[in-house]
């Protein structure tokens, strides 16, 4: 048999060469990752978004008539939430989100003013639109300027059970409400000024068109249901 002319060579690395290779590679993608994180944009938080509280109140809303309407949002729910809490905690709530001298008002207007008589009361509202009216929504407040916020709630009540036993008086009232809340900016925070009474709107239907045989008044919805309104802590 004729030897051939070409040399076999052995196709097994030397294992400290793949070692080494190895390394390198996992190296060089560990740079590059970095760089690119160092490089790549920071990603605004949302404008309505806030993640720090102040006696149990969201705050760091963006000083916009946009963040003015987050803020409004935000306020109605934690003070029907502060119904069930006592009085000094409720207090200190108002104090945090009201301007001085409106305190008393905007207490009794948003549904804290008077505490459960048992105390042990269930008071919940969700703000579920809102809207602000003839303005631009991403332009910059000055200090002291005032923005009305419009608010579409749903608003509820009752005694609260043991989970165990439902008695004759178990169940939750409430409804549905078109709610003013005006707000100023102040020291980079907004403060309630005035809150007007609420307006109860019609619940959502049943099956689309099936109606409740509730009023029908729809008239108070058409602003906080328009495609200017949003949902609260949105962008």
């Amino acid at each position: 048999m004729r030897n051939s002319g070409y040399k076999t060579t052995d196709s097994r690395r030397d294992p400290a060469t793949a070692l080494l290779l190895l390394v390198a590679v996992v190296a060089a993608a560990t740079a590059a990752f970095v760089a690119g994180r160092a490089s790549a944009p920071e990603q605004p938080e949302p404008e309505g978004s806030s993640e720090r509280l102040v006696t149990g109140v969201p705050v760091g809303f963006a000083g916009t008539p946009r963040g003015a309407g987050d803020a409004a949002a935000a306020y109605v729910v934690a003070m029907a939430a502060a119904a069930a809490r006592p009085a000094g905690e409720r207090q200190a709530l108002v104090d945090a989100i009201a301007v001085d001298g409106s305190g008393p008002a905007v207490a009794e207007m948003m549904g804290a003013g008077s505490p459960p008589a048992d105390g042990a009361g269930i008071s919940q509202s969700m703000a579920v639109r809102v809207w602000v009216p003839d303005v631009d929504l991403h332009a910059q407040m000055p200090a002291g300027g005032e923005v009305t916020a419009r608010l579409l709630v749903c608003a509820l009540a009752g005694a609260m059970t043991d989970g165990l036993v439902a008695g004759p008086e178990a169940g939750l009232a409430g409804g549905w409400y078109v709610q003013s809340v005006t707000v100023r900016w102040t020291q980079d925070r907004w403060r309630v000024v005035a809150v007007q009474r609420p307006v109860p709107v019609p619940p959502p239907d049943q099956r689309g068109a099936r109606r409740d045989g509730g009023p029908r008044d729809t008239q108070p919805l058409l602003e906080v249901l328009s495609v200017h309104s949003w949902v609260p802590g949105t962008d």
